[in-house]
């Protein structure tokens, strides 16, 4: 042991090893639990007292779905160790193991963990410890007692348990952290040493690294409700990508969180929180909205030099806001197309041929005599489903199409799909709708375009980057009619009624919101249950407030089956 002591780093790694030995900690990320293990003091809410979320209120024997162990993607551990440690590091970044499904990066089944990924968080718990305890007040926020007595450690290790696992420890867990802690003392560390310690073993803990919800009977198909603590931490990474804050942890620990009344109270809570709820803004909106892509969109700035990498921001910034009006407040979803809000800084008002001004700001206006609204007449969206050199009216409606009324579209035949990738692209300064004529009379490309270009085509009043325009660079005027089937509309207005007033739009967000809250895809069983929640839900002014109340309410988000059960 003494040749082991020589190195810190190695010393490290040897007192880790008590842990990984007691089963806390995983380098494959295959983790089970056995059946009979269970939380202390977790409480289930079946003591039958208080207003409780009933079952029966949703579609009987359906079953809620169920997915494996979660582990935290890359935003969601910064944002666990900034919260809870008070940490400014951020060790979590693009060289971490990632994954996509669909639209999400938080997806379970493709959240995995190899011998890379995890030596990367050995050496961000070394990372984090080392700068909690090298700063006073993150230290003093950590030990909540002064003294060296076994209580006052043991009451230490077990508010560092609660407060990363999201749930009390178990007693066999708060064991192995003291051997870990007598260990670390035994090789001639201070308290405050050993307890660094303690938290390099707990940020490299399969249950602080991934999100464990239990099922006592892995073999058995019955749904069963969450326990309290499982249902905080969805709640949590669901609304604010990060741990359960005190508050949500105390209602966990004296079951109010099952009732129906708190829940909601505490969905008004946690989206009234500015800081955290801007997570779910950019986490879920950036995604699902495209936002995140803005930035980095290519643009031919020979033909848009008024593009720059600053406006590209400022464009993202007002997508994100725009979002954000909808999510913190309790306007109609039904708006959201129609509602005549910008945010602007100087560069987005010149784009939008506004007073330029001055000012690096971004501030809210609402200019009722222009051409512009809702969320299809931001720039940033009538950007990035743009070409470089010129509109994209396939890119915007199939976007459309996709993320507002979450129809797919079908991929087009091989034949077809090589004639695209063979050809030179249509020439930029050329009518588009004119040259997109011409394209579709390909009868393998009229049927599938009819489904979705007359969305974009009503959009060309709007160029590449998102300015307004009245004719194309060749002089030919815009024409922005459209008819789909028997509906004909025309520009963005006609556009903005005819997706508005298709039931599918009001159907569509609540499938992507359940895909991200539940953090895996869509099934089939869940059907039954996006139509009770979108019954109830739009019966009301059906804000995205509401919907996340329903929602929450639910069974898919409130129970599970054990996986291996179908």
């Amino acid at each position: 042991m003494s040749e082991v002591s020589s190195q810190p780093w190695s010393r490290h790694l040897y007192l880790l090893a008590a842990v990984a030995a007691a089963g806390t900690m995983s380098c494959s990320g295959q983790i089970s639990r056995s059946p009979e293990s269970s939380h202390d003091g977790v409480s289930r809410g079946d003591d039958g007292e208080g207003d409780t979320v009933r079952p029966d209120e949703w579609p009987p024997g359906v079953d809620p779905g169920t997915k494996g162990v979660h582990r935290l993607n890359a935003a969601e551990y910064n944002a666990t160790v900034a919260d809870v440690l008070g940490t400014k590091l951020a060790p979590a970044n693009a060289s971490w193991l990632g994954g996509q499904l669909g639209l999400f990066d938080n997806i379970a089944a493709v959240l995995n963990v190899d011998e890379d990924q995890f030596k990367r968080y050995l050496q961000a718990a070394n990372q984090i410890a080392d700068d909690v305890f090298g700063a006073n007040n993150l230290k003093a926020n950590l030990l909540i007692c002064s003294g060296e007595d076994a209580a006052c450690v043991q009451s230490i290790i077990a508010n560092m348990g609660l407060r990363l696992f999201r749930r009390p420890l178990q007693v066999a867990e708060a064991a192995t952290f003291n051997t870990l802690y007598s260990a670390a003392r035994a090789q001639g560390e201070t308290r405050d040493g050993g307890l660094k310690y303690v938290l390099r073993g707990v940020l490299s803990s399969a249950d602080f690294l991934f999100r464990i919800e239990t099922d006592l009977d892995a073999a058995s198909a019955e749904k069963h409700p969450l326990n309290a603590y499982e249902l905080a931490s969805r709640l949590s990474y669901f609304l604010w990508s990060s741990a359960p804050d005190e508050a949500l942890l105390a209602a966990a620990a004296d079951g109010s969180l099952l009732k129906q009344e708190t829940l909601l109270k505490t969905v008004d809570r946690m989206l009234n929180d500015p800081a955290k709820s801007s997570r779910f803004v950019e986490n879920f909106g950036g995604q699902w909205l495209g936002v995140r892509q803005v930035p980095q969109h290519a643009v031919d700035v020979k033909t848009f030099p008024d593009w720059s990498e600053p406006l590209a921001t400022s464009l993202s910034k007002e997508m994100y806001m725009f979002f954000a009006e909808f999510v913190t407040g309790d306007r109609s979803w039904l708006d959201f197309l129609r509602a005549d809000v910008n945010f602007v800084d100087a560069s987005v008002a010149k784009l939008y041929g506004g007073q330029s001004g001055g000012s690096t700001a971004m501030q809210r206006i609402e200019i009722r005599d222009d051409q512009r609204f809702g969320f299809a007449g931001l720039g940033g969206f009538l950007a990035m489903t743009s070409q470089d050199q010129r509109t994209s009216p396939t890119k915007r409606g199939s976007w459309i199409l996709t993320h507002l009324l979450c129809t797919e579209p079908p991929p087009p035949p091989p034949a077809v799909a090589k004639a695209i990738a063979e050809s030179q692209g249509f020439d930029p300064t050329k009518n588009v709708r004119a040259t997109l004529e011409e394209h579709r009379t390909n009868p393998g490309c009229a049927a599938c375009h009819a489904s979705f270009d007359p969305y974009g085509l009503s959009l060309e009043q709007f160029d590449a980057i998102g300015k307004y325009r009245t004719a194309y660079a060749d002089g030919s005027k815009i024409d922005v009619s459209a008819k789909m089937e028997d509906t004909e509309f025309s520009g963005l207005s006609g556009l903005v009624e005819t997706v508005t007033n298709d039931p599918k739009f009001s159907e569509c967000l609540p499938e992507f919101l359940l895909n991200y809250a539940l953090g895996r895809p869509i099934v089939e069983s869940d059907r039954p249950y996006l139509y009770a929640i979108h019954k109830e839900w739009i019966q009301e002014t059906p804000s995205i407030r509401r919907l996340v109340g329903t929602l929450v309410s639910s069974e898919p988000f409130r129970y599970r089956r054990a996986a291996a059960s179908r």
